[in-house]
């Protein structure tokens, strides 16, 4: 999806913000389509259940209105990192968030005064997380080092 949008934003003067509610409406539309016609068919959701929670549920009513600007405001700077930079960039800085997020977790079970929340570092398997980050970081670092030499 982020190289077509590249592609597509290089190859024409569509708006970039455009797409991005393009690309939104059209999920949610689609999304709506197969929600409504196979969701309780094949077990897949309960469209009265939903209802019901809805309506009894104030905190569910807010989740419902604030995920969608969430990813509103998400796909934004998604769009315009694209617009600005390239798809490699932006799907760089998606990797580094991963790596943002791990070191998150595992700083709050450690500095944490609860251990039930965070994530705990398990050997060998966060050996093995903290190796795949490093050869994707190394990755990125000669990545721009060439793109540079090559400028």
């Amino acid at each position: 999806q982020d190289i077509g949008e590249e592609i597509f934003m290089q190859a024409t003067t569509f708006p970039a913000m455009m797409m991005l509610g393009m690309e939104g409406l059209y999920g949610f539309v689609i999304g709506l389509i197969i929600y409504a016609t196979i969701g309780n068919k094949f077990g897949i959701e309960d469209i009265d259940h939903t209802i019901s929670m809805l309506t009894n549920n104030a905190t569910l009513r807010w989740w419902l209105l604030g995920l969608p600007f969430l990813f509103l405001l998400t796909g934004i700077f998604n769009i315009k990192a694209t617009e600005v930079t390239s798809a490699m960039t932006r799907n760089v800085w998606k990797n580094l968030r991963t790596v943002l997020v791990w070191s998150i977790a595992l700083c709050i079970f450690y500095l944490g005064n609860n251990s039930k929340y965070g994530e705990a570092w398990h050997n060998p398997d966060s050996f093995f997380i903290l190796l795949g980050f490093s050869v994707m970081t190394s990755g990125i670092v000669v990545y721009y080092w060439y793109k540079s030499q090559e400028q």
